[in-house]
């Protein structure tokens, strides 16, 4: 199955566990669940990772890679240049 990329300005809903790519731009990412928790990695294997958590805003900068939501979802989110 393909991965899919994540368009900046559209919502979309992360499926827990399933590697999105995102666009090789910095972003900031937004999402509706306060406690929603991700995934960044390089790889789409996610060999080697980064934990992210919204912060106060429920936002979170983001730039290429993929990304995964690890909490229980569908979560929505946004991507908005930087």
């Amino acid at each position: 199955m393909p991965t899919e990329l994540i368009s900046i300005g559209v919502v979309t809903p992360l499926t827990q566990n399933v590697a999105y790519a995102l666009p090789a731009s910095r972003c900031l990412l937004m999402c509706d669940t306060a406690a929603a928790t991700f995934l960044q990695s390089l790889t789409q294997a996610f060999t080697a990772s980064v934990a992210l958590t919204p912060d106060a805003n429920e936002q979170i900068e983001v730039a290429g890679g993929f990304i995964k939501c690890t909490s229980a979802g569908p979560t929505n989110i946004i991507l908005k240049k930087a």
